[in-house]
């Protein structure tokens, strides 16, 4: 494979390289050949009116002696001695044949012919001139491009060549120039996909030392904070208690009205510490697992924020699914949900979750106003969702023209590991 990747590789950089350089050497070519062909009927067309012409004299002679011999001798030795010539026929006034002579050979005649009138003239004696009173006759020609074709296609065949030869030697260049930049850019390729993957055992470490962390303070929380603060409203309930029970006075009032004071305290701390650790450490997707910790996720963001629908989804089997990759799928889709009920104002918002196979997909979808990518900078919670999916090895789209939507594959081999 190694192998195969590197010829792959050499052969894109000559493809780069040759590619134009071989479209304006076909362009090239093509516009010379058709430039010969052109100068080929070009030439003929001017030549084959010269021949009409010049055989007018002669062929004037002729008619008026009514002889014709010498006339095709004439014509045979131009045959002989022109093989573009085809064909050469005189014509009496009304057109009819009254000499044909036809060259010997395999040449295709032009489908055009070139035509010249022999004129009956009126000698002025006085004058010195003569004065053109009709056509006696007409000299047709037709030529035949074949042997200059041939010979112009002989040498395009050369000039072909040559230009050939050329091409392969800067092809022979160009694949010895590439073979160091191939081996170059290969070993660069090596580095950074070398880099990446320990981008994403980094990643991979940082998320899990920062979900251990956050473990352990919900546990500092549940099991310190939290029973000092039940020991603490349990203090404060016994002081109001023996208060109660001594004669009504106002400094009995007092400290059982503080007493219940100081219980309510207790008691709203202890709901702030319970709802931390929950944050810190979802203690649903531990109890429940995935898709339970999923469902309450979404109902309670759905009772907090009335003015949006949540709904959810699931799809396939979840079960094993735990871990670092669990908690990695639980913090994207809540820091989904952050984001919607923050900024999308929206009247909508759907999850799905959904095992195909060997990937888990997570797809996050609503109807709210969107963002322009282009003009708004990535926030930390978007940001923190690409770096978990990298670690997991991923994938990670949006669509946020209109409204958002987040599509999100991870590998299941992502959950294996992480159990």
């Amino acid at each position: 494979m190694r192998v195969t990747w590197r010829v792959g590789t050499r052969g894109r950089l000559l493809a780069i390289t040759l590619l134009p350089v071989l479209a304006l050497f076909v362009t090239l070519t093509w516009y010379s050949y058709q430039s010969r062909q052109s100068e080929v009927h070009a030439e003929l067309a001017e030549r084959g009116q010269l021949l009409a012409t010049a055989l007018v004299a002669s062929s004037e002679i002729s008619l008026v002696r009514g002889q014709f011999d010498e006339l095709r001798a004439t014509i045979d030795g131009m045959l002989q001695t022109d093989g573009a010539i085809h064909r050469v026929t005189l014509l009496d006034a009304d057109r009819k044949p009254l000499l044909d002579v036809t060259a010997r050979g395999d040449g295709v005649p032009e489908a055009r012919y070139y035509e010249a009138a022999v004129h009956k003239r009126l000698l002025y004696v006085t004058g010195g001139g003569n004065r053109n009173v009709g056509n006696m006759g007409y000299v047709q020609v037709r030529m035949s491009p074949t042997v200059m074709l041939r010979k112009a296609r002989s040498r395009f065949q050369l000039e072909l060549a040559v230009a050939l030869a050329g091409l392969l030697a800067c092809a022979g260049l160009a694949w010895q120039m590439t073979s160091g930049f191939a081996a170059s850019l290969q070993a660069s390729m090596q580095a950074v996909r070398a880099a990446d993957a320990e981008k994403r055992r980094l990643l991979q470490r940082v998320t899990t030392a920062v979900e251990d962390e956050r473990k352990a303070i919900a546990l500092e929380i549940h099991d310190e904070l939290n029973a000092t603060l039940i020991a603490v409203r349990l203090e404060a309930q016994q002081i109001a208690g023996l208060a109660g029970a001594l004669p009504p006075a106002d400094a009995v009032t007092q400290i059982r009205d503080k007493a219940q004071a100081i219980t309510k305290l207790a008691l709203g701390l202890y709901n702030s510490g319970r709802t931390l650790v929950r944050r810190l450490r979802p203690e649903m997707l531990d109890m429940l697992g995935l898709q339970g910790a999923l469902e309450e996720m979404v109902r309670q963001v759905g009772s907090s924020h009335p003015a949006c629908h949540f709904s959810l989804r699931t799809e396939g089997d979840f079960a094993g699914l735990d871990g670092d990759a669990a908690i990695s799928a639980y913090r994207i889709v809540q820091e989904a949900l952050s984001n919607i009920v923050k900024h999308a104002r929206a009247s909508s918002a759907n999850v799905e979750v959904a095992r195909h196979g060997d990937a888990l997909q997570i797809v996050v979808a609503d109807d709210g106003v969107g963002f322009d990518p282009a003009r708004t900078a990535a926030g930390v919670g978007l940001a923190g969702m690409r770096e978990r999916v990298q670690a997991l090895g991923g994938s990670f789209a949006m669509d946020c023209l209109s409204g958002t939507r987040i599509i999100i594959m991870l590998p299941v081999e992502a959950w294996r590991a992480g159990t």
